[in-house]
């Protein structure tokens, strides 16, 4: 591939799996009331927090000025499309 993914999900967020990982532990910690749960939910989103720099800039590296354009217009977590 040429071209980052752009669509689908990847519209709304540079990383829909990761928003996703994290919503299905804080779901399953919240519907279980289990603070050990929730407390993984936690480390969880740090650990996805510090990673997705390394992941971004390799993707810089591997798509450059097209990838850059998608980090301008794309929330890293979860929102609308600025354009």
């Amino acid at each position: 591939m040429n071209q980052p993914v752009t669509r689908g999900a990847y519209r709304y967020s540079r990383h829909p799996l990761y928003v996703a990982h994290v919503l299905i532990y804080l779901s399953v910690g919240l519907a279980s009331a289990s603070w050990v749960f929730l407390l993984l939910t936690v480390l969880l989103a740090v650990v996805v927090s510090l990673s997705v720099a390394d992941e971004e800039h390799y993707c810089l590296g591997k798509y450059g000025n097209a990838y850059r354009e998608y980090m301008n217009r794309t929330p890293r977590w979860i929102g609308l499309p600025k354009s």
